[in-house]
């Protein structure tokens, strides 16, 4: 990846870290990075590519909501707090914050936030496999501040 790729990456979507997205692959013993457009189901800003490591069994909601545990590898271990108390703000952060697009691989459609800015990287990606991308995730803008107060008030 490229040195403008990476500032790219993290410019549009503050919560995306690429070590903490190594960490988070590494201590999952479900997913595995691929280089293989029909074996992804996450698509990030850097265009990294993640797949499960078992066969798709009907459960790719699991797969897709496994992103929960990413943020504790950037210092918000209260995120999975939010999927379970607020669906659309944990789906912002994912989108927005992070920069994820579900993939389903298919029917060669991708899921993205109604105002998630796409890298270059991932419009390439998506265009050049002809995926069909849809908004899935009404989109809000981020408050950064806001956020971790609302999180320092889970204890």
């Amino acid at each position: 990846m490229n040195e403008h790729a990476k500032v790219e990456a993290a410019e549009k979507n503050p919560l995306f870290d690429q070590q903490a997205l190594r960490n988070f692959v590494a201590a999952n013993d479900d997913l595995t990075f691929t280089q293989h457009s029909q074996d992804a189901i996450l698509l990030f800003p850097d265009g990294q590519l993640i797949r499960p490591l078992k066969e798709q069994d009907g459960k790719r909601t699991t797969y897709h909501y496994v992103m929960k545990y990413y943020f504790r590898q950037i210092g918000l271990p209260k995120v999975p707090e939010i999927k379970r108390q607020n669906q659309r703000l944990f789906n912002n952060l994912v989108t927005k914050g992070v920069g994820v697009v579900n993939l389903i691989p298919e029917t060669w459609s991708a899921l993205k936030g109604d105002q998630q800015d796409l890298t270059v990287t991932q419009k390439e990606f998506l265009e050049d496999h002809q995926y069909q991308v849809f908004s899935y995730v009404k989109n809000k803008p981020l408050n950064m501040e806001g956020l971790y107060r609302w999180l320092g008030e889970l204890d």
